[in-house]
């Protein structure tokens, strides 16, 4: 990572991430075309209904692991095993403890929350057994997830991206037998994601088990994490931990207000939507978390320069690739939410509405590679700030004032307000990386 022409490591870290990141994506897919063809708008609601849950449990996942992955690479990077091997045991000790809690609230929280994202009736029936297998099962997930981001770190994307792709091969199946032959409709797409989850946290784990691992889990590291290893992850991950708590907290407002505007097909058709963002969107997200290691590690080795063409790099690649997306969002709109139903009411809302929602997708690339960076850099307070801004600013406002004017177009419209508004104040803070790059304070590492 220390060595290689930037371009090229760029694309060895960001095509497998790529790679994984759209089978990961065949997760949310596989899960809704099943569920939309074998049991319909209803069972697409539901899973709609329990994303704001999920999404929460994503929340602290990130929050420990992008702050843990930044640590191992910085300290990696900088030649120090042993304290890289701390920050990744206790990552994981952090992941289990959310785990547990996650457990725990299968019992106690799936009726509140659900009525928060706006589930009742026969929706609200659909989504309770769904939620809490899927809560039930959240370890696997927990580890599987922070297996990935940590093997990155290690500077290994390749078998990265395998964990993903050995977990989405097996969500397709688990799927078709539980939905399909044993007809189990929304619940036995929780058992395929649980379970699928289970043997990719498997595969992943075991790359820190084995004798030519880069860095290993040590058990002598086990226990009650040490506050300042603690302390360090949670401040690099904060960022990532507000943004998609943020996004719990749109998620519920966006789904009150399609019901209140659109009812159950609105909220069905957001699904479908949704789940085309994990293909569409996410995996640009991939080449951000690609370049973070690769920023983190030639930050920790003195070599600033590096980093700054590792921005440069990623920001052209983000970007590309949202330019691609939006085209076939434009183009292909219909098709693609023909995958998930023929229901013509769903159509009538989810083809209009995707279009409106990809406007300003070319500028989330900038937004992305950014807080990449900032957190690669260890800037946790900065990477914060960012997204405090672009949510509030951008986001919620727009989604509190615009479907006041235009309805349910304007719950849509506050998607382009966010990618859009969020380009214009990231660009501010990368221009404030660059310079601080160029500065003497960039070759002390903390």
């Amino acid at each position: 990572m220390g060595s290689e022409p930037i371009p090229r490591l760029i694309l060895s870290f960001a095509l497998p991430a790529i790679i994984g990141m759209i089978a990961g994506a065949i997760y949310n897919i596989v899960d809704r075309i099943f569920v939309g063809r074998y049991v319909g708008s209803v069972g697409l609601a539901a899973i709609t209904v329990s994303f704001p849950m999920m999404m929460m449990l994503m929340a602290f996942t990130l929050l420990i692991c992008v702050g843990g992955a930044s640590r191992v690479s910085i300290l990696f990077g900088a030649n120090k095993r042993r304290p890289a091997e701390q920050a990744l045991t206790t990552t994981f000790v952090l992941l289990a403890i959310v785990g547990a809690a996650s457990i725990a609230a299968s019992f106690f929280a799936t009726d509140t929350m659900l009525r928060l994202a706006g589930g009742s009736g026969e929706v609200l029936e659909m989504a309770r057994p769904y939620l809490r297998i899927i809560l039930l099962g959240a370890p696997f997930a927990l580890f599987g997830f922070g297996a990935n981001f940590l093997v990155r770190a290690s500077g290994n994307p390749k078998y990265a991206m395998c964990t993903q792709i050995v977990g989405a091969v097996s969500n397709v199946l688990f799927d078709a037998f539980f939905i399909i032959t044993l007809n189990m409709g929304v619940e036995g797409a929780a058992y395929g994601t649980v379970l699928a989850q289970a043997v990719s946290a498997i595969f992943g784990l075991s790359f820190f088990w084995r004798r030519e691992a880069p860095l290993r889990i040590r058990a002598h590291f086990i226990g009650l994490p040490r506050w300042e290893v603690f302390k360090r992850i949670c401040a690099v991950g904060s960022a990532p931990f507000f943004m998609e708590l943020s996004f719990v907290c749109y998620m519920t407002l966006m789904n009150q207000l399609i019901i209140k505007y659109g009812g159950d097909d609105g909220l069905s058709a957001m699904g479908i939507f949704l789940s085309l963002d994990s293909l569409l969107f996410l995996p640009a997200m991939a080449i951000g978390e690609a370049s973070q290691p690769i920023v983190g590690y030639n930050y920790g080795a003195g070599m600033p320069q590096r980093v700054t063409k590792a921005i440069y790099c990623a920001l052209g690649m983000a970007v590309g690739f949202y330019i691609i997306s939006f085209t076939l969002a434009e183009i292909f709109a219909e098709p693609l939410t023909r995958l998930f139903t023929n229901d013509p009411a769903l159509l009538a809302i989810g083809v209009p509405g995707m279009r409106v929602g990809y406007v300003g997708l070319p500028f989330m690339g900038v937004t992305i590679v950014t807080n990449s960076a900032l957190q690669g850099l260890g800037k946790g307070f900065a990477s914060l700030a960012l997204s405090f801004c672009r949510h509030v600013l951008c986001m919620f406002i727009p989604l509190i004032m615009l479907p006041r004017i235009f309805g349910l177009l304007g719950v849509w419209m506050s998607f382009p307000c966010g990618d859009i508004g969020g380009c214009v104040i990231s660009a501010g803070f990368l221009i404030w990386i660059i310079r601080w790059l160029k500065s003497p304070e960039a070759l002390v590492v903390k």
